[in-house]
Formats: C-alpha cells, sequence, structure tokens
C-alpha cells in the first residue's frame, strides 16, 4: 500500500497521465471515462466528486481536440448550429436531475452504463441502415429529440457518450470519421460546460485534481487530434472493454459488500 505521505504527491502526476490518456482516447473514439472514473472511485474519491471532477479535463481535452480540427477546416459549422438547441434542451433537463443523485445511486448507474459502452462500442454502425449520403439541409424532428435525449444522459452520467454521438452524429449526417469525431468534440463540450458549472456549484469537484487532470487531458486531446486519420482505434476499444468490464465488477462487488 502507498504511504499517505508519498501518495500525497504523486498524486498529481499519476492523474496528469490520467488526463493525458482519458482525453487521447475520447478525442479518437470515446468512452475514455469508463477508465478514468472507475479509478477515481478506486482511489477514494467520492462517485459523484469524480463525475464532476473528471469532466474539468474533457472540457479541456475536447477543446483542444476540437480548436485543432476546426483550423483545418474539418467542424461542419452548419450542422453544429442545426444541433445546438437541442443540445442545450436535454442539457438544462440533465442538469436539473444531475445534483439529486447520490453517490450510491450513480455509482449503480455507472456500473451499467459500463457494461452497456462495451456492448455499444463493438456493434455496426449502420445496424440500422445505411447513413444518408449528405447532411441534412434543415434539423430534423428525429434529430431534435435524439440528439437532446443524448445530452441528458450526457449531462446526467456522461460516460460512454462519446460512442453514442458517433453512431448518431454518422446516422444523421453521414459524414466521415473525422468530422464526425470534430462535431462530437464540439457539442459535447456544450452540455460539459453546463452540466460541469451546476456541478462546481454544488461542491462536487475536486480543484487540485481537476486542473491537473486539465493539464493533462489538453495535451491528450492536441495529440489525439493528429492521430484521427490512422488505424489505431481497435486496440483502444479492446483495451477499454477489458479494463472497463473489471471496473464494472469493481463497482457492483463494492455497492454489494458496502
Amino acid at each position: 500500500m502507498i504511504d499517505a505521505d508519498v501518495w500525497q504527491y504523486a498524486q498529481y502526476p499519476a492523474f496528469f497521465i490520467l488526463g493525458l490518456v482519458v482525453s487521447l482516447i475520447n478525442s479518437i473514439a470515446g468512452g475514455g471515462s469508463t477508465l478514468s472514473l472507475p479509478i477515481m472511485i478506486f482511489l477514494g474519491m467520492p462517485a459523484t466528486v469524480a463525475n464532476g471532477t473528471n469532466r474539468i479535463g474533457l472540457i479541456i481535452g475536447n477543446f483542444s481536440s476540437a480548436i485543432n480540427l476546426m483550423k483545418h477546416g474539418y467542424l461542419n459549422k452548419k450542422i453544429f448550429l442545426q444541433l445546438l438547441l437541442p443540445t442545450i434542451a436535454g442539457t438544462a433537463i440533465g442538469a436539473f436531475f444531475l445534483v439529486r443523485l447520490g453517490d450510491r445511486t450513480f455509482q449503480a448507474i455507472l456500473a451499467c452504463v459500463i457494461c452497456l459502452v462495451v456492448v455499444m462500442s463493438n456493434l455496426r454502425k449502420d445496424i440500422l441502415g445505411k447513413p444518408p449520403a449528405t447532411p441534412p439541409e434543415k434539423l430534423t424532428w428525429k434529430g431534435a429529440l435524439g440528439f437532446a435525449l443524448i445530452s441528458i444522459y450526457g449531462c446526467i452520467v456522461q460516460v460512454g457518450v462519446g460512442f453514442v454521438q458517433i453512431f448518431g452524429l454518422t446516422r444523421y449526417t453521414g459524414l466521415d470519421p473525422i468530422r464526425v469525431n470534430a462535431l462530437k468534440n464540439a457539442l459535447t463540450n456544450v452540455f460539459l460546460l453546463i452540466s460541469t458549472t451546476v456541478l462546481g456549484i454544488a461542491g462536487k469537484i475536486d480543484w487540485p485534481i481537476a486542473i491537473v487532470m486539465a493539464a493533462g487531458a489538453w495535451l491528450g486531446g492536441y495529440c489525439g487530434s493528429f492521430l484521427q486519420r490512422k488505424k489505431g482505434n481497435k486496440f483502444i476499444q479492446h483495451f477499454i472493454s477489458a479494463t472497463s468490464i473489471a471496473m464494472a465488477i469493481y463497482l457492483v462487488v463494492d455497492l454489494i459488500v458496502s
């Protein structure tokens, strides 16, 4: 077991690396929080505080990746503006429930969601048919409803929302993966900024750890945006699947024995 005095200083480089790795994974594929949240809870942080603290790094990492992709012309601003209002509306609804979740309830939801994310990440994206050849000219009611629901989920739990967004954006726009990721990162920051503000007001953020993770996340998001065209996602997703299942088992066992 690590000595408490040693861990007081060692935790900062450890959380810096965690923020970097999670942001790198999120910028390319999604699901990085299936690693960071269980690890933070395992290290003794209350589940709702881990949820709030983790989001600071996610905001910075997503912003870093989105800005870099936008500079290179990959962000479809028309689709982003189409989906902005449904995203804000869903976030407002999600924020109402967010601060009312207790630690044990959130931990139970997290364990279930991790398992579902592992399954979803291995499904074919065209399971419901082929995406459109070109993005829609106007926002459809199905698109508005779908992305509002995604934002409600992303605001409350956030874990695995990247996979859901990739699936939804691919189905809705028919864009290639790098442009889908640019949209995903930009829209994610909309509900993250609102939900994290709510959690910060509620005192659910460990700011020293959050700042250290954010520094790592900026580097991870920047590096991840350059790796978009490379085929490394299968290894990352397999790694997430194996680790996430182990962490989900830990969360369930912890709930049962505590």
